[in-house]
């Protein structure tokens, strides 16, 4: 989350400027975004909240820290009308009502959701403490499996897309005079084949989708100890999808290691004994995922983040 302290002095419930700029372009933003802060208001109103400093942004949805009527610190957060985080916050109270123990990772539980205009109350945690800087790349993915096990199985919610959608638009979008060898597009064409059969005869669940490791943070300090999962764009389908944004996520710490195509590899594995998932069919799904953005990153992003893992997972 992003904030400027030219923002301090605004009123209680504005957005940042950098949040506008960042948004003008998504769908319907014109019409979404002067709603929101009418929005935060009548919540903060709802739910007995005050103001504790100026909002803040992630890439997609914007974000109040509050303190309630018992001078609880939290995160007011609403999530924009777009189709690819449709149901975060039914998502979030479907989770909720998992049974845990104290100091287990899990996912973060709402305070309060009205999915209707698509808000949370949020406890706060540490910004600063995420996986993303983990000194233990294995420990890490270990936290983040954890989390998805304790997930898994969760039943649909409304709202969410799915994967078999999201693999239509996938295949759709696969060029045979793209930049992307021809056997490894094939590879990619039979794989989603595969899948889509597969999906057919398996019972589907909720999935977080986003799970990587800087959407893994830590609780704050003097807080009890517990790592939290944040910030899903929920998705139905199967349990092996999740894996990839763990794989293509941290990629330095897989290049250092002289093999990052072992390197990733051992990810799926660990993650794999920890949730129960099929390992090969992990992979198809990675192959499929780095197959089809290679399609737009290698014309002229090669120094795109996720570049070097894609073209690992391509191979698979």
């Amino acid at each position: 989350m992003t904030g400027s302290d030219a923002d301090l002095g605004r009123p209680p419930w504005e957005l940042p400027e950098t949040y506008r700029e960042q948004v003008a372009a998504m769908p319907g933003s014109a019409d979404w975004l002067p709603t929101l802060r009418d929005i935060a208001a009548r919540y903060a109103e709802r739910w007995g909240l005050s103001p504790d400093g100026p909002a803040m942004h992630g890439w997609i949805s914007p974000a109040w820290p509050v303190v309630d009527s018992h001078q609880h610190k939290a995160v007011l957060k609403i999530t924009p009308p777009v189709s690819w985080i449709d149901g975060e916050a039914a998502a979030l109270e479907a989770w909720s009502k998992q049974d845990h123990r104290d100091g287990e990772p899990r996912m973060i539980i709402p305070a309060a959701v009205a999915p209707e205009d698509r808000v949370v109350l949020l406890p706060r945690l540490d910004p600063t403490r995420s996986l993303e800087d983990h000194p233990d790349v294995d420990e890490a993915v270990e936290i983040i499996g954890r989390i998805l096990a304790s997930i898994a199985g969760t039943p649909p919610v409304p709202g969410p897309g799915t994967l078999a959608a999201e693999l239509d638009q996938i295949a759709d979008g696969l060029a045979d005079d793209g930049p992307v060898p021809a056997d490894q597009l094939d590879r990619a064409r039979r794989a989603i084949a595969e899948l889509r059969d597969h999906l057919g005869t398996t019972r589907q669940t909720l999935l977080h989708n986003d799970l990587h490791f800087a959407n893994v943070l830590h609780a704050r300090p003097g807080d009890k100890p517990a790592w939290f999962g944040i910030d899903p764009f929920p998705l139905i389908g199967i349990g092996e999808w999740e894996a990839i944004p763990l794989l293509r996520n941290r990629w330095p710490a897989a290049a250092a290691s002289g093999d990052p195509d072992r390197s990733l590899r051992r990810r799926v594995d660990q993650l794999c004994e920890i949730t129960g998932y099929d390992a090969e069919l992990v992979r198809r799904c990675a192959q499929i995922v780095a197959v089809s953005n290679l399609h737009w990153i290698l014309p002229d992003r090669r120094d795109h983040l996720h570049a070097s893992a894609y073209l690992i997972m391509a191979g698979w």
